[in-house]
């Protein structure tokens, strides 16, 4: 299960987790948009924060699938809620990667020479 930590203002908010690959993901919601933010982390986990998180990820992961880029992954999802700066509860799904049944391996401190692209 991932950890999850919510920076952010009355209006918007950054929902992140340090990730065992040394990332720190983020996803990006603003407050009563329709659209849930997310990001896919480098080592293939991949987490949803907003409005209709669960079927935005669903939709996201199965695109993904139809284009081949997952190929060889499969994906155990679940879906929690976190506390947002202005007092209402926002979902939260996430997905991690598995191989042959077992977790993804993931590189710890790989070189990061990339930017987390954060999609709201």
């Amino acid at each position: 299960m991932l950890k999850f930590k919510v920076k952010g203002s009355k209006e918007q908010m950054a929902v992140t987790y340090s990730c065992d690959c040394g990332c720190t993901p983020s996803a990006d919601y603003r407050q009563g948009s329709g659209e849930a933010g997310h990001e896919h982390c480098c080592c293939g986990k991949v987490h949803f924060a907003g409005h209709g998180a669960v079927e935005q990820m669903e939709a996201y992961l199965t695109d993904r699938r139809q284009q081949g880029l997952d190929d060889g992954l499969e994906y155990v999802s679940t879906q929690t809620e976190v506390k947002a700066p202005w007092g209402e509860k926002v979902s939260v799904a996430y997905a991690l990667p598995y191989v042959h049944g077992e977790p993804a391996p993931v590189v710890p401190g790989h070189e990061h020479n990339h930017d987390h692209a954060h999609s709201h």
